[in-house]
């Protein structure tokens, strides 16, 4: 009996504290001035439609060229010539050229020139050469790989033909050279069949006819 008593005098204390609070909060809401009223809470904010999160797309290929992302229609192009489309990854590609590369990296290769897939970016290579072709700066690699081919590279802006293997000085039309004469001149030795192949081209002269094929771009003189 002792307990009972003790637990329901517990129990009026608790609901006499708790009356005490909720009158002593009624009284200084009921003398608070206007501008002492709390203010209520603002509402959780609401994403307006357009901010929303997009949907991911059909037509998403993440293969990033240029900056631009490909269609899938894009996509079905290149496989329609080449038999592949490149994996998803951010790439770039010179349209003069045909030469492409994986963002911030030189060259890898060849492809054909004149597939429009956005503009080529002055730094898409990360370059620090001073050496710019069609607009794209080389970097270091780059510029080494020529040095050990044509024994000299110098800084300044050109523009290579992908098609004809010309290339010249930004700005002035008129071809300095042909890379691909260059090559073969490199390879050649003076007679019979002479067949040469790189990393990224094959060539050959024999009879008075000499082709090169880069990346599946053929170039040839002398031949019928």
């Amino acid at each position: 009996m002792k307990h009972i008593l003790i637990w329901f005098a517990c129990v009026l204390f608790l609901a006499a504290s708790w009356g005490c609070s909720r009158k002593s909060d009624t009284t200084q809401a009921t003398s608070a001035t206007p501008q002492q009223s709390a203010a209520p809470a603002p509402p959780a904010p609401v994403k307006s439609p357009d901010k929303l999160t997009p949907e991911p797309s059909a037509s998403q290929t993440g293969i990033i060229i240029n900056g631009r992302e490909l269609s899938r229609t894009d996509a079905m192009g290149l496989i329609s010539i080449y038999h592949y489309a490149p994996p998803p990854g951010r790439y770039w590609y010179d349209t003069v050229s045909g030469a492409w590369g994986i963002e911030g990296r030189e060259a890898l290769g060849f492809i054909l020139p004149g597939h429009d897939l956005g503009p080529l970016a002055a730094n898409a290579s990360a370059g620090n050469t001073g050496v710019f072709i069609n607009g794209r700066e080389l970097n270091l690699a780059e510029a080494a790989n020529i040095q050990r081919t044509f024994g000299a590279v110098y800084q300044g802006r050109w523009w290579l033909d992908g098609r004809t293997g010309y290339y010249g000085v930004e700005g002035t039309p008129a071809p300095m050279g042909n890379i691909i004469a260059a090559l073969q001149a490199q390879r050649s030795n003076g007679s019979g069949d002479n067949f040469w192949s790189s990393r990224t081209a094959v060539g050959n002269s024999s009879g008075g006819c000499s082709y090169v094929n880069v990346g599946g771009t053929t170039a040839s003189s002398g031949c019928d």
